[in-house]
C-alpha cells in the first residue's frame, strides 16, 4: 500500500513539472549566477533551508482521522494524520550518507555491511548523515557539510529514512500558557522516520507554504525556486528543493498519536514538530511546527468517569540533597497540592502530593503520593559476573533488591530485579549494581480468575491488559488459569505495542502463579499480553454481560488496570498482580561495579575438502584449526570424510570449535558426482566394510532400477534371496550375514534394467 501511494503521489508530482514555469530554470545546481541572496544586491551567501509544518494539510477540519478504542488492529485508539513539511527557505535541505554507522553503543567508521546485516541486538544499523549547505561564491557553489543525525532502514517500507524527523503529540490547550508548545501532553507519538523527497510543489499544495507574516506562497514567490532537485528514497542523498513539499499521509507507518484508553470526546490539538531535536541547520529553528484542533468524538463520553494521574518515573523516594520530578497526566489545568498549576513539578522534600485535574471527562483529585525519604542503598551481600562469546548475552546476579545502571554515577537504571540478562555484548561492559530497599508492595487486579462469574478458554493470543504504571513496578508474579499444559510467552509491551520484556514460562493445567519478575517502567497505557508466536493460548479470559466488568483495578498511587484490547467488559488472562515499588536508589553515588567480560569467538578454518569428488573416490583427511573440534556431516566419521557413504549430490560438511566460552563453525559445501564411465554396464557392486561383522552391499547405478540379490554359500546353494530398487548413484543394501555360519559365500546381483548380472566374493 505505501509503495503504490507513493508512486501515485510521485506520478502527480511529475506531471505537475512537466508544466512548470521558467522559474525552475533560472536558479539551479549547475546556475549558481541565476540564483540570490536573502540580502537584496549580496552575491556571497549561504542559502539555507527553512522547513515549517503545511497547514493546508492538517488543521481543524483535515487532514486527520479519529479510530475508536473498539477499531480493529492497527487502528485502535489512533488519531491519524497528514503532515507536509514544505521547504520554504533560500537554499535545500540536503542529507549525504556517510559510510559511518552506529549499532547500539558502538560506531562502525568506514563500514560497508552485507546485505541483509543487523546489529547484535537485532536491529537495523544507523547510517549517519551529513547535511550539505549551499554557499553561493559570487557565480559559483561551495559546499559545506555538517553532521545532521542518521538514517536507517525502515523494514514496512523497504528503503530508507532519516530518523527522528517528526515528533507528534495530543495536548490539551491550557489557556494561560501563551506557547502552544508548552501545552499539557496527554500522549506523545512515536518520533517519525521520513523518507525526504520532493513530492510536490508550493503551488501544487497551495495553502502550505505560508511566509512568517501569514502570506501564503506559490512557485513564483522563491527566487530560488527549485534549487537542489534529483531527490528520491535512497541511501545516498535525500532533500526538499526550494519550493517544493514533501507529504507524509495518515495511512503510512507512525503518522499517527495513541489516544489514550481513558480519553473522553471533546477539543483537543495534535501539535507537529519537524525536526525537533535541531539536527538541521535552518533560516528559521523556531517556524517548523503547528497545531491543529482536533475535536475528538469516537472515544468515551464527555464528563464521564474523570481521572488525574501522577507519574514519576523514579519511583515513591526522594533522595537527601536531592529532587524528584513529578509530572501530571495530561489536563487543560492543574492545581498541585504545593500550590503549582504546571503539568510537571520538581520536589526535594518527602511529603504527601495530589493533583487536581481537569480534561474532557471531567474534573478530579489523583490518589495521594506518599514520597519518603530514601533509605541508604548498600552494596548486594552477593554478586556473580559472566564471561559470554562476543554477541550474546551475559547473566549477571545480584542479591537483595537490585537495581542495575549502566554508570558508576548518574547514568541510566537498566534493570531491577536478582537476575539481569543484558543486552548483545561485543565487548566487556560493566554494570553498577546497589541493593535499594523497597518501600510500597501490594497487588494489583481481581484475586480470582472467577471474580466475574463468567468467562471462557480463548485459543487467541491477540488479547491484552491495557494498565498505567505512575511508579516504576517490579511485576513479580501472577496468577493465571490454563485450559491445557505447556509453554505460554508472556510479553509486556509499552502503549504502541513496542516489546519491552517478554518471558517463556511453562504451565500446567489449571489456576496457578506464574513467577515473571518485569521491571515495569513508568508510563501510560502499557499493555500485558501473549506473543504472537506464543505456542499456545488457552487461558481463562473473564467476561461481563454489563458494561464494565470492574475497570479500573487499581493499587493506590502505584498503577491501574484500566481496560483490555476488548473493551471494558473482557478481563483476558492475567490475575493478582504481585509488585514491588522500585524506586531509585541513595547511597551517595556508590554502586559495586559487575563487569561482563567478553572473549572473542575463535576462528575456525576446515581444510582439506575439495569442492568435487567422484562417487569412488578414496577416503579424505580433514584438518580443522584450532585442534580439538568435532567434524559432522554426511559421509563423516571422525576425521575423515568418504565420498562413497556420503553420496551423489552436494552436501555440507561443518567443523565445530569449542573453547571454554565460545562456540565457533567452518562450513564447506562438497558436491559428490556420480562417474559413469567407471560403471561397466551401468552397474558396479562392492563388498562394504569387509571384513567385518555386518558387511553391506555397495551398489552404484546409473539409473534408477529394481535389483535380484542372491546369496550363494560354498556349495551353490541360495540360502538368501532378496529384491530391491537401487537409485541412480550409490546404494547401501544390508546382507544380514550374521545369521549365516562362517564361510566362503558368492554374492549375486542381477540389475534388471541393464540385465546383467555381477558377482562378489565374501568371507563371513
Amino acid at each position: 500500500m505505501y509503495n503504490s501511494f507513493r508512486a501515485l503521489q510521485l506520478f502527480i508530482f511529475c506531471i505537475a513539472i512537466s508544466s512548470s514555469t521558467k522559474i525552475a530554470a533560472q536558479c539551479s545546481t549547475t546556475n549558481p549566477a541565476g540564483c540570490s541572496c536573502p540580502t537584496p544586491g549580496a552575491i556571497n551567501c549561504t542559502l539555507l533551508p527553512d522547513i515549517i509544518a503545511g497547514k493546508k494539510s492538517l488543521n481543524a477540519t483535515t487532514g486527520w482521522t479519529e479510530y475508536a478504542q473498539s477499531a480493529g488492529t492497527p487502528n485502535k485508539g489512533l488519531l491519524r494524520i497528514d503532515v507536509s513539511t514544505p521547504n520554504i527557505g533560500w537554499g535545500p535541505i540536503e542529507t549525504i550518507s556517510t559510510n559511518d554507522y552506529v549499532c547500539g553503543p558502538d560506531t562502525l567508521r568506514n563500514f560497508f555491511p552485507p546485505p541483509g546485516f543487523l546489529c547484535p541486538d537485532g536491529s537495523y544499523p544507523k547510517r549517519l548523515i551529513k547535511q550539505r549547505l549551499y554557499n553561493k561564491v559570487g557565480n559559483s557553489f561551495q559546499f559545506t557539510e555538517r553532521d545532521a543525525g542518521w538514517m536507517v532502514f525502515h523494514p514496512a517500507h523497504g528503503h530508507i529514512h532519516i530518523e527522528g524527523w517528526g515528533l507528534y503529540t495530543l495536548r490539551l490547550r491550557d489557556v494561560s500558557v501563551v506557547d502552544t508548545l508548552q501545552w499539557p501532553v496527554v500522549n506523545s507519538g512515536i518520533k517519525v522516520s521520513f523518507c525526504l523527497i520532493d513530492l510536490t510543489t508550493c503551488s501544487g499544495s497551495l495553502g502550505d507554504c505560508v511566509n512568517a507574516n501569514g502570506n501564503v506562497l506559490n512557485n513564483a514567490g522563491f527566487p530560488n525556486y527549485g534549487l537542489g532537485g534529483g531527490y528520491s528514497c535512497n541511501d545516498i542523498k535525500q532533500g526538499i528543493s526550494v519550493g517544493k513539499v514533501d507529504i507524509y499521509h495518515q495511512g503510512l507507518d507512525e503518522s499517527f498519536v495513541k489516544i489514550p484508553y481513558e480519553a473522553c470526546n471533546g477539543s483537543y490539538h495534535v501539535v507537529v514538530q519537524v525536526d525537533p531535536d535541531n539536527h538541521f541547520l535552518e533560516m528559521n529553528e523556531n517556524n517548523n511546527w503547528l497545531a491543529a484542533q482536533t475535536a475528538l468524538t469516537k472515544q468515551r463520553t464527555t464528563n464521564t468517569n474523570p481521572y488525574a494521574y501522577i507519574f514519576s518515573k523514579q519511583g515513591a523516594t526522594v533522595c537527601e540533597a536531592s529532587s524528584l520530578q513529578l509530572e501530571a497526566s495530561g489536563a487543560s489545568n492543574y492545581v498541585w497540592s504545593t500550590g503549582a498549576t504546571t503539568q510537571k513539578i520538581t520536589i526535594n522534600s518527602p511529603g504527601r502530593y495530589w493533583v487536581r485535574a481537569t480534561t474532557p471527562c471531567g474534573t478530579t483529585t489523583s490518589d495521594t503520593l506518599d514520597i519518603a525519604q530514601s533509605p541508604i542503598s548498600s552494596f548486594p551481600a552477593i554478586t556473580k559476573a559472566d564471561t559470554i562469546c562476543a554477541g550474546e548475552r551475559a547473566d549477571l546476579y545480584a542479591s537483595g533488591n537490585a537495581h542495575w545502571y549502566d554508570a558508576a554515577v548518574g547514568g541510566n537504571l537498566v534493570f531491577i530485579g536478582n537476575n539481569f540478562q543484558t543486552g548483545n555484548l561485543n565487548t566487556n561492559t560493566t554494570f553498577y549494581v546497589v541493593d535499594q530497599p523497597s518501600a510500597i508492595t501490594g497487588n494489583i487486579g481481581p484475586a480470582s480468575t472467577s471474580f466475574s462469574g463468567t468467562g471462557n478458554y480463548t485459543a487467541s493470543r491477540s488479547e491484552y491488559l491495557i494498565f498505567n504504571a505512575f511508579l516504576p513496578f517490579k511485576l513479580k508474579t501472577l496468577k493465571v488459569d490454563a485450559l491445557s499444559a505447556g509453554s505460554r510467552i508472556i510479553q509486556l509491551r509499552d502503549q504502541y505495542g513496542h516489546l519491552l520484556q517478554q518471558k517463556t514460562v511453562t504451565l500446567v493445567a489449571g489456576s496457578q502463579d506464574v513467577p515473571l519478575d518485569f521491571f515495569v517502567p513508568s508510563g501510560l497505557n502499557h499493555q500485558l499480553g501473549l506473543s504472537s508466536s506464543s505456542p499456545v493460548a488457552s487461558l481463562y479470559m473473564s467476561t461481563t454481560a454489563s458494561t464494565n466488568i470492574g475497570f479500573p483495578f487499581k493499587l493506590k498511587s502505584i498503577g491501574n488496570i484500566v481496560g483490555s484490547s476488548q473493551g471494558d467488559r473482557s478481563y483476558p488472562f492475567f490475575y493478582n498482580w504481585d509488585v514491588e515499588v522500585t524506586s531509585v536508589a541513595c547511597n551517595d553515588g556508590l554502586r559495586k561495579p559487575i563487569t561482563a567480560k567478553v572473549e572473542p569467538a575463535p576462528v575456525v578454518v576446515l581444510s582439506g575438502l575439495q569442492p568435487v569428488y567422484n562417487h569412488a573416490a578414496p577416503a579424505v583427511k580433514l584438518t580443522g584449526t584450532p585442534t580439538g573440534g568435532v567434524f559432522s556431516g554426511p559421509g563423516v566419521t571422525n576425521d575423515h570424510f568418504y565420498p562413497r557413504m556420503a553420496g551423489v549430490g552436494t552436501h555440507t560438511i561443518i567443523y565445530t570449535y569449542s573453547n571454554s566460552f565460545c562456540t565457533a563453525q567452518d562450513i564447506k559445501a562438497v558436491n559428490v558426482v556420480l562417474d559413469e564411465t567407471i560403471l561397466q554396464d551401468g552397474f558396479s557392486v562392492q563388498v562394504w566394510d569387509h571384513p567385518g561383522s555386518h558387511p553391506l552391499l555397495w551398489i552404484v547405478s546409473s539409473d534408477n532400477s529394481p535389483v535380484e540379490i542372491s546369496v550363494m554359500n560354498s556349495a551353490g546353494q541360495v540360502i538368501n534371496r532378496m529384491e530391491k530398487n537401487v537409485y541412480r548413484g550409490p546404494n547401501f543394501i544390508p546382507l544380514y550375514m550374521e545369521r549365516f555360519a562362517k564361510g566362503l559365500y558368492l554374492i549375486s546381483v542381477r540389475h534388471t534394467i541393464s540385465g546383467k548380472t555381477k558377482s562378489v566374493k565374501l568371507v563371513n
